[in-house]
């Protein structure tokens, strides 16, 4: 009678503890680089979605302002005790500027909108704002519209420009007197924007009558 000798029991297959634990940590690496370059383009899509808002705000208020200024009328102010002011258009005040202009289409007459309209351009809070009155001339309870086109903003200027010679000079103040010339060609205006990041941008309007 023959007998087999018995083989020893073929080792089970698997990972050492050792090759577990480089696999976990080549894993957390990959993991943390997936990570950091996920949030990098999410922060990033933010950014491009806040500048592409912020371009879209600028357009729109370059052309409210330039529609302002193709529309503009001088016509002599008055306050709001009914005094005859010094400007027909001034950039000295409170308000940016303020001015008289064409009154804006009312088709079908479905609002009570005169031929003219008072406007104020003010830097509040941060914002630009755009204020319309119901009457031209305004009284001390004249209701009034305001409308932002811009936000997040450190400052806002506007100063006057008079072109000459090719050149156009600077001035701090642009005032256009009741009784002066009923022309403006020549002149424009000078709107400089400081945004959050205090970045200054330049904006000129020409304003030809």
């Amino acid at each position: 009678m023959s007998f087999c000798a018995a083989t020893p029991k073929a080792r089970e297959a698997g990972f050492t503890l050792i090759e577990v634990l480089i696999s976990l940590f080549i894993f957390a690496i990959i993991s943390a680089g997936t990570m950091t370059a996920l949030t990098q383009s999410l922060r990033g899509k933010a950014r491009l979605g806040e500048a592409v808002a912020e371009l879209n705000a600028l357009n729109s208020a370059r052309a409210i302002i330039q529609s302002d200024m193709g529309a503009l009328v001088l016509r002599p102010m008055r306050d709001e005790l009914g005094g005859t002011l010094p400007y027909m258009l001034t950039t000295d005040g409170e308000p940016l500027l303020t001015f008289m202009r064409a009154g804006v289409e009312n088709p079908g007459g479905l609002e009570r909108r005169g031929d003219l309209a008072r406007i104020e351009y003010r830097f509040e809070d941060g914002k630009l704002i755009r204020r319309s009155f119901e009457h031209v001339y305004p009284a001390p309870n004249t209701k009034s519209f305001d409308r932002v086109l811009m936000e997040d903003l450190q400052a806002a200027e506007i100063q006057g420009l008079t072109y000459s010679l090719g050149n156009y000079a600077t001035s701090d103040f642009l005032r256009i007197e009741t009784g002066g010339e009923d022309t403006l060609n020549g002149v424009a205006l000078l709107l400089t924007l400081t945004d959050g990041q205090g970045e200054a941008s330049e904006h000129i309007f020409e304003m030809g009558l």
